[in-house]
C-alpha cells in the first residue's frame, strides 16, 4: 500500500482522535486503573504524528526560504590562491556543482570556488594550475600558506588533492608568498 498525502492525513486524524479519547479517559478514570493506563497509551500513540507534523512544517519553510548561494553569482571572481590540483582516480560520472568545492586541511574544511567549473578541471589534463577564491579568506589563509597540501571535496566526494603554489590576495595585512 502506497503512502499518499490523503492516507497520511487520515492517519494523522485517526491518531489525533485517539489522543483526544485517551486524554478523556485519563481525565475521568481513577488514578491507579487500567482505563487510565490505556488513556496514557493512546496519548503516547500521538507522538510520532507530532514529529511528522514538525517535519512537514520544516520542509514547507525550507521550500519557501531556499538557502543563499555561498558566493554571489553576480560578484566578480577574486583569486586568493594559485593552486595545483590533481584528480584522484577517474573523473566522477555524475554531474558536479558549477565550481563550489571544499578544501580540506586536516580536519578543517574551507568553502571555495575555482576560476572555472569543476567539470572543466576534472576533464583537463592532470595536474592543473588554477586560481581559487575562498568564501572566508581571513580564516582559510592562515591554514593555507604557500606549500600547504589539501584535499578537494565536492559534497561528500573526494575529487582530488592539491598544493598551494602562491597566496595571491592576502587579507588584512597578511603576507603573501
Amino acid at each position: 500500500m502506497k503512502a499518499t498525502p490523503h492516507r497520511r492525513q487520515v492517519i494523522v486524524a485517526v491518531l489525533l482522535a485517539l489522543a483526544i479519547v485517551g486524554a478523556g479517559m485519563r481525565a475521568w478514570a481513577d488514578d491507579p486503573s487500567l482505563a487510565r493506563d490505556i488513556g496514557t497509551l493512546l496519548l503516547v500513540l500521538w507522538l510520532p504524528a507530532v514529529g511528522n507534523i514538525v517535519a512537514f512544517a520544516i520542509r514547507r519553510w525550507r521550500a519557501a526560504h531556499p538557502p543563499r548561494p555561498p558566493f554571489d553569482p553576480a560578484a566578480p571572481f577574486e583569486g586568493h590562491l594559485l593552486v595545483e590540483l590533481a584528480r584522484v582516480g577517474p573523473a566522477p560520472a555524475g554531474a558536479v556543482d558549477a565550481g563550489l568545492c571544499t578544501l580540506v586541511v586536516g580536519s578543517e574544511g574551507f568553502t571555495a570556488r575555482l576560476a572555472r567549473p569543476l567539470a572543466d578541471w576534472l576533464a583537463a589534463p592532470q595536474p592543473a594550475v588554477l586560481q581559487v577564491q575562498l568564501l572566508r579568506p581571513a580564516l582559510a589563509l592562515a591554514r593555507l600558506p604557500a606549500g600547504a597540501a589539501f584535499s578537494v571535496l565536492a559534497g561528500t566526494r573526494a575529487l582530488g588533492t592539491g598544493r598551494v603554489l602562491e597566496v595571491q590576495r592576502p587579507v588584512d595585512g597578511e603576507a603573501g608568498g
